[in-house]
């Protein structure tokens, strides 16, 4: 068996996403306290017609069912100084609290969790209720993915060095001590590689993921 990717690894990756489901939600409080606003801005402000028409309640209903920061607003009130006007700060965060929920869903949260980014922190207290569970079960899937990438990753590595192996002792020239070594190689890469293929899918079964096309590296 491969010394670098044993069977035992296999059940580590596989006890460490039954305790991940245990834990991430403690992780999950640390990481409301470690993200920052600029996690969750967006790089344009607003355009000049948006401030003319002055419609702040929709502009902050729209921001809040993006899940954007309330932060946001002091930058729309600059950018709208340069067009001669002002922003109504009442009517636009009456708006952004009324489109706020609408974000904070368990749905939201299970995306963002599932691919990967960061907790959106402005769904705390009250709005976290659905959408914190969300998170913490679309993280679990995520990482679910990556320890499943990785093992395919692993394979791919072993199937492609099993063909140079393999290349190599199409030359006629080796010596037999060399293609002695090779073959030894070669049978190691075919033992690791079916065990290997094995965890696969052993891991997909477990997770209930769909079945990866593997490359064949006989032949």
């Amino acid at each position: 068996m491969n010394e670098d990717f044993s069977r035992s690894s296999t059940k580590d990756i596989y006890n460490f996403f039954m305790t991940y489901q245990r834990r991430i939600f403690k992780t999950l409080s640390l990481t409301l306290l470690a993200a920052t606003a600029l996690s969750v801005s967006g790089c344009k402000t607003v355009s000049e017609d948006t401030c003319l028409a002055g419609n702040w309640e929709a502009v902050g209903f729209k921001d809040g069912t993006k899940g954007k920061s309330a932060n946001r607003l002091s930058k729309i009130a600059e950018a709208c100084t340069k067009f001669g006007t002002s922003v109504d700060n009442q009517a636009y965060l009456a708006g952004y609290d009324a489109g706020l929920p609408k974000y904070c869903t368990f749905q939201r949260g299970f995306e963002r969790g599932e691919g990967g980014s960061s907790y959106n922190q402005i769904c705390s207290g009250e709005l976290a209720a659905e959408y914190a569970p969300g998170y913490e079960e679309g993280r679990v899937r995520y990482e679910i993915y990556q320890g499943h990438e990785q093992l395919v990753g692993r394979y791919e590595e072993h199937a492609s060095a099993l063909y140079h192996v393999r290349e190599r002792l199409r030359n006629d020239e080796l010596s037999d001590s060399e293609r002695k070594r090779l073959r030894y190689k070669e049978r190691r890469l075919e033992n690791e590689i079916d065990d290997i293929r094995y965890d696969i899918r052993d891991f997909e079964r477990r997770f209930d993921l769909p079945r990866t096309s593997l490359g064949r590296y006989s032949g």
